[in-house]
């Protein structure tokens, strides 16, 4: 057997193992958690005997949060320890090399990783403006720990770089997103500011005409996200992405203005994960999701700034922002609300629901609702029936542990953890109606023909503390918090292949599901639960409205208008706000009025 052990597609790791298969064996031992590669990793087993091969991909995260422990209970060991961790075990990038030269790593190894990231640069390879955006930072702060002839070919990789899409070139990097645009701006803002009586290949300007467009267009930037915030909306993977620019802006900007705007975008970006987050780790809708950032629980990047920002969470091995938000901490006068560490983890007794909106017009309606034992968002109104890109529209978490977590999909492809756009689990072929009122949430798929002919949940048994799968129900309890989940037929538990009992599915490209949450506290054991719950079912008037009856909340409307009626209130997703609103609620069983 020959394992390839690979990151996603932007990591730079590739690890090659050769393990012989003795007669009848079931099982391949490919070494110590500890001696592998945290994050989530792809394992492309092939099992060849002479002329004959099979191959197959798995999906595993790795974490080391054995080695980890419990995060300092000072923001100032927390920084201290991001930076120690990031320098000694993070992949080697312009992004661990800004966290070891600022805590006096600099030498030959670090100059290695900023020399092996250089080609991309050099080159315009897609995403080298992530490349670009930590290296600038290290030329600009750190360069006294840089060596004079790895700097001079610095210099002209960032004189010679193509800065966007109207500068002359023929290259294959993508500036049509709002995190890619942003990093050019920046990029190009400081790069010119560095050099700013040097002449830039590409553009033919002097560096301080460079840094004057590179200005202006920062400053569109920042106008267009202070108005609507982030089209890839409260996406896992591009919060980093975005923290990345808006913090080397942050620390490094000449300009006053953009220097405070910055600062008030990462803040406002924290604020949306804390909201958004249960126990640490983002819950929630996403307007763009990897199966590599969906299953990937204490490794995303995420968890390692909610670490460094309130305590919960984990560190992984590739990061875009974490060195830059901890020296912007350290060095550069940046502060985090200190209420953000209760909003990310809420004590027990209180429930918050947090509405908002994201993108141009407000095209993502956000709601989302947590307790200290559970947690559930999902995207309301959002493209019900249309076909999908990368979309998560429900996700949810229980208890403290992180892989705890429930998603339901339309899978795009039937290839696991392929790269399609929706892929298995990442987004779905055709987007469902979804409605959610606090712990309760409804799916409805329609499915097109020539789409797979199924929509499935992912449902990690293994991460459970326990279980049951019956029928058309299955439920779960991880820590205090419980979950139920409902398909309008029978549910499938896969036990075979690369999703063996994490998968939950429901034949056929129409389908409805409910799921329902709550705590050991307030509905007891995991029976009791699903005798208070498992009966629910829907029903649709002829207006298009879906009813149930929940015992907690009573009647539960959902409207074609895409409202949600219940105890009294109304869910209107045409009045959520950029800005959002945070309702402090009871935790438990509640009545009506």
């Amino acid at each position: 057997a020959r394992i390839a052990i690979e990151g996603d597609f932007m990591s730079t790791e590739r690890f090659e193992l050769a393990v012989d298969v003795p007669a009848n064996c079931e099982r391949l031992v490919v070494g110590d958690v500890a001696d592998l590669p945290s994050d989530f990793r792809h394992f492309a087993v092939i099992l060849s005997a002479e002329d004959f091969a099979a191959a197959r991909v798995f999906g595993v995260e790795i974490s080391q949060a054995d080695r980890q422990g419990t995060a300092p209970s000072t923001l100032a060991g927390r920084i201290a320890e991001a930076l120690d961790w990031v320098s000694e075990n993070a992949e080697p990038d312009t992004v661990t090399a800004i966290a070891r030269l600022a805590t006096g790593r600099g030498g030959a190894q670090t100059d290695q990783m900023i020399e092996a990231m250089l080609p991309a640069i050099e080159d315009c390879h897609d995403c080298a403006d992530f490349i670009l955006v930590p290296l600038l930072w290290s030329r600009i702060r750190q360069a006294d720990g840089i060596a004079p002839a790895l700097l001079a070919r610095i210099d002209a990789a960032i004189l010679g770089y193509r800065y966007w899409m109207d500068e002359p070139g023929n290259d294959v990097q993508w500036y049509f997103s709002e995190n890619h645009a942003l990093l050019f701006h920046t990029a190009a803002y400081l790069a010119g500011d560095l050099f700013p009586d040097s002449r830039f290949v590409r553009s033919g300007r002097l560096g301080r005409a460079q840094s004057a467009v590179g200005a202006e267009r920062v400053r569109a930037w920042l106008d267009h996200f202070e108005a609507w915030e982030m089209a890839e909306f409260n996406s896992a993977p591009y919060f980093p992405i975005d923290l990345k620019g808006l913090s080397a802006l942050y620390g490094l900007a000449p300009d006053a203005d953009i220097k405070a705007r910055a600062g008030a975008a990462i803040v406002r970006l924290f604020r949306i994960v804390a909201a958004s987050a249960h126990q640490g780790v983002l819950t929630g809708a996403q307007g763009r999701s990897y199966e590599h950032t969906l299953r990937a629980g204490r490794t995303l990047e995420l968890s390692a700034l909610g670490r460094l920002a309130w305590g919960q969470g984990a560190f992984g091995r590739r990061y875009h922002a974490l060195p830059q938000i901890a020296l912007c901490l350290r060095d550069h006068g940046l502060t985090l609300p200190e209420e953000l560490a209760a909003e990310a983890c809420l004590a027990a007794g209180s429930a918050h629901e947090w509405t908002f909106a994201q993108g141009q017009d407000r095209f993502a309606k956000l709601y989302h609702h947590k307790t200290r034992d559970h947690a559930m968002g999902s995207a309301a109104g959002y493209r019900w029936h249309q076909w999908g890109y990368q979309e998560t529209v429900l996700h949810a978490r229980l208890g403290d542990n992180a892989d705890a977590q429930v998603w339901i999909n339309h899978p795009g492809e039937l290839i696991h953890s392929g790269y399609a756009r929706p892929s298995y689990w990442g987004g779905s072929a055709t987007l469902p109606r979804v409605h959610q009122y606090r712990d309760l949430a409804i799916l409805d798929f329609k499915g097109h023909p020539g789409q797979p002919d199924l929509t499935h949940a992912w449902f990690p048994t293994t991460a459970f503390d326990d279980f049951a799968i019956d029928g058309r129900v299955a439920t779960a309890r991880g820590g205090s918090g419980l979950v139920l989940i409902k398909g309008s037929s029978a549910l499938e538990w896969v036990r075979l292949g690369p999703t063996a009992d994490h998968e939950l599915r429901l034949a056929g490209h129409t389908g409805r599901w409910i799921v329902r949450l709550g705590s050991v506290n307030a509905h007891g054991d995991l029976d009791a639960f699903a005798r208070r719950f498992a009966a629910m079912e829907l029903a649709e008037e002829a207006d298009g409205t879906i009813v149930l009856d929940d015992p907690d909340y009573g009647r539960v409307r959902c409207k074609a208008d895409g409202t949600t009626e219940a105890e009294g209130r109304v869910i209107d997703p045409a009045t959520f706000t950029v800005e959002g609103h945070l309702a402090r609620l009871v935790d438990g069983p509640v009545t009506s009025g």
